[in-house]
């Protein structure tokens, strides 16, 4: 069992799991927690405390400026969705025509546009892709998905039908093409493959 399992298994027992600079905690009925689950937690203690500290990260407000720069890349990607024909499929937006949009709605400069696209890509909130050309919403849960899924891939020997360099480029200009937009549908991809 891994520990995103114990704590999705103990939280639909109503058992709830908390980490503070004392450590791993928890509340709830006391028989579920047997001795055999106490061993699973002191067994996955460490992953069950990064599992924990980055979900209380990620729970945190969001700076206005980035809400505002996500929020208008969440609209171009809706009006471009209506507008293909195949709903699925990952949508990517033109970096400039996004970039545009935002500095306008903030009246941000070109250094404070610039910084702000590199906080949210280093945090894991946008991925840029084909030489920084276009830009993919995501989050940090999904990039973590997705480099489960290109690691898989690998391992598998098939990384190349999703994740390359284009000829010639040795930078982070690479393209990315993943079967699906979602945690679970990358999931899915992998168990039935």
């Amino acid at each position: 069992m891994n520990a995103v399992t114990i704590i999705e298994q103990l939280e639909s027992k109503g058992v709830t799991l908390w980490v503070d600079d004392d450590g791993l905690h928890y509340e709830g009925d006391i028989s579920i927690v047997t001795p055999s689950v106490i061993d699973a937690l002191k067994v996955n203690k460490p992953e069950i405390i990064e599992v924990l500290s980055q979900s209380a990260a990620n729970d945190e407000p969001l700076p206005t400026r980035w809400l505002v720069a996500l929020s208008i890349i969440d609209d171009m990607v809706a009006e471009k969705r209506s507008q293909l024909l195949y709903a699925k499929a990952p949508v990517k937006i033109w970096r400039r025509d996004w970039r545009k949009r935002y500095q306008l709605a903030l009246s941000l400069n070109d250094w404070e546009t610039e910084r702000l696209e590199q906080d949210l890509r280093a945090n894991k909130w946008v991925y840029f892709n084909n030489m920084f050309e276009t830009v993919e919403r995501t989050s940090p849960d999904f990039e973590a998905k997705a480099e489960e899924f290109i690691e898989w891939a690998e391992a598998k020997g098939i990384k190349s039908q999703f994740f390359w360099v284009p000829t010639g480029l040795i930078n982070d200009g690479r393209t990315r093409e993943l079967p699906s937009d979602t945690i679970s549908g990358l999931d899915e991809y992998m168990l039935s493959h």
